[in-house]
């Protein structure tokens, strides 16, 4: 089934990839130079041009206050993800792996931040279970802002057993706890490494919890004790990045 894609960044990358196979554009928007760039592109590849005039015209339904900015596309396919098969032949021989596990995160707009955050990181893929997660939708798409289109996302039905995978690969798995008694900029991440983090309030599951080899907290210096999951997985992923690249 295809999925209905939108806003400019969003569109602007299906395109891109060649993943689109219609674009729909709001008559009133012709003025916007974006989205005549977009629909010069789309022509050049033979893409259907649809102009539209209201939301029922659309192939799918979405809410009229979405940020849509005038501009759908729609899907050739739904977003390909991997399996935990697929995990050895993802993980890069010429580098130290860096991946990114998120567990529990079931809000749209954290999972595609998060995304977007670890493709700007240079994340190798992301591993997500199958029943604690949101989906790959179109509103995780539209907040990655184009990057879910560039990042290889493995869906596993045993969160566990994939990190045991990983261990056994010779990969270092932390987990973010606010608990822990470690600071993760105590830690080194220069090694093959995948970053753990859950969902804000409830975090991680126990049993994903136990299954890392280390527990690191971020420093909390207010009074509020813990971060927005994709604030705290950005701040990880790129203590990751500063150790990798020796930058202050």
């Amino acid at each position: 089934m295809s999925s209905l894609i939108y806003g400019i960044h969003a569109v602007d990358s299906l395109v891109e990839a060649n993943q689109a196979k219609e674009i729909l554009v709001f008559k009133k928007s012709n003025a916007n130079h974006k989205i005549e760039d977009i629909i010069s592109r789309a022509e050049s590849k033979g893409l259907k041009i649809t102009y539209i005039d209201n939301f029922k015209q659309l192939p799918g339904r979405i809410r009229k206050d979405a940020n849509h900015q005038n501009i759908f596309a729609i899907e050739i396919n739904d977003f390909k993800t991997y399996s935990e098969n697929d995990i050895e032949t993802l993980i890069p021989k010429d580098k130290n792996a860096f991946i990114l596990i998120l567990d529990n995160v079931q809000d749209p707009h954290n999972f595609g931040a998060c995304i977007r955050s670890a493709h700007s990181a240079g994340i190798d893929f992301i591993i997500i279970p199958k029943d604690n997660s949101s989906p790959v939708n179109a509103t995780v798409k539209k907040v990655a802002c184009g990057a879910a289109e560039h990042t290889k996302i493995v869906v596993v039905t045993n969160l566990a057993r994939a990190i045991e995978k990983l261990k056994q690969l010779g990969i270092w798995v932390i987990g973010l706890a606010g608990e822990a008694d470690d600071s993760l900029y105590s830690m080194n991440l220069e090694d093959s490494v995948a970053i753990v983090a859950g969902a804000e309030g409830s975090g991680m599951r126990q049993r994903t919890k136990a299954s890392c080899d280390f527990l690191a907290k971020l420093p909390m210096l207010g009074e509020v004790s813990s971060l927005n999951v994709s604030v705290a997985t950005g701040i990880a992923l790129y203590e990751t990045v500063r150790q990798r690249t020796n930058t202050i």
